[in-house]
């Protein structure tokens, strides 16, 4: 593929801060159907699994983050790691874990929806009866079919949840072998209609796993060479085909955050290009690329913020070392 250069500025930004309880994790975001429009969630709680934890939401102008709101919150009942997806039809879902005990092993995939940019909500519903299901990363839109990349916290083993396309009725496929091993699946899907799926691993590296049938089956997840810190990562397919991986670039700690580009697919990736290099936790990150081609992403800083780092795929090539 041949390189477009363009003159392009990084942009960082910092929202939900100065929130009550204070630590903020897991933020999701997506683009509305007003332009430059993105809505970025989170959850806030005092400690994971909390009571008090809730679902906070703010609204990107093009220009700044509106004051958090909280969209989801349920007294004495836990809630976390949020997804946000816009819809062909322009209704934003809302996908999340609500706990129906004390650990994440107790909780269910939770969905709400929006028809105004999420300002209002529907009701909840539970998408699937199994406990210790788990969100983390962008859905997948499929010609006929939504693919929701999900995990089981209980046996650490990555799946996805497949809608039909009036997302209606959710069935869980995508065993990938991996038990004990992975959890948080990003998927993407190649130029021949493969997917790839990536995972955090509790092995030091990050594992690959492959659909050739549109999600219901996968290969046995097996390790890349990769390095994964146990931590959340994220995988992107930018309009021109390139790889955009976000993770932490080591087999321990997360004061390391890096992006990385494939040119062939993830056959290949550029050495690590360091957003982050500082003590603290800097992780979760969450990544898409805009209608206007511009490349949004969100990751937790020390647990107090959620920073927004805005750049484009011009800016992104000039990074990638030589």
């Amino acid at each position: 593929m041949e390189r477009q250069r363009t003159a392009a500025m990084e942009h960082r930004h910092k929202l939900f801060t100065n929130l009550a309880p204070q630590s903020v994790h897991c933020a999701t975001l997506t683009e509305l159907d007003a332009p430059h429009h993105l809505l970025a969630a989170c959850y806030a709680f005092s400690y994971e699994t909390a009571p008090d934890s809730r679902i906070v939401a703010s609204t990107w102008s093009g220009e700044s983050w509106s004051e958090a709101r909280t969209i989801a919150d349920l007294p004495g009942i836990a809630v976390g790691n949020p997804v946000l997806f816009t819809g062909r039809d322009g209704i934003v879902h809302l996908f999340f874990a609500l706990l129906y005990g004390q650990e994440w092993t107790d909780a269910r995939v939770t969905h709400m929806s929006s028809k105004d940019g999420g300002m209002t909500w529907s009701s909840m519903r539970t998408l699937h009866p199994m406990q210790g299901l788990m969100t983390k990363t962008r859905p997948l839109q499929l010609a006929e079919r939504l693919l929701l990349p999900v995990y089981d916290e209980a046996s650490w083993c990555s799946h996805v949840l497949v809608a039909d396309a009036a997302l209606t009725d959710w069935q869980l496929y995508g065993d990938t072998t991996a038990r004990r091993k992975t959890i948080q699946p990003a998927i993407v899907e190649l130029a021949d209609g493969t997917l790839l799926m990536y995972s955090r691993s509790v092995k030091d590296r990050i594992f690959a796993a492959r659909s050739f049938n549109g999600g219901f089956t996968w290969t046995a997840s097996q390790p890349t060479p990769l390095p994964n810190p146990n931590s959340g990562i994220d995988l992107v397919k930018l309009g021109s085909g390139r790889l955009v991986l976000v993770y932490n670039p080591t087999a321990e700690g997360r004061e390391q955050l890096a992006l990385a580009v494939s040119e062939d697919e993830g056959a290949s990736w550029s050495a690590p290009i360091l957003l982050e290099d500082r003590v603290g936790e800097f992780s979760y990150p969450y990544v898409i690329q805009a209608s206007d081609g511009r490349i949004h992403l969100l990751y937790t800083a020390q647990r107090v913020a959620i920073t927004h780092v805005v750049f484009d795929e011009g800016w992104l090539l000039e990074q990638v070392p030589t």
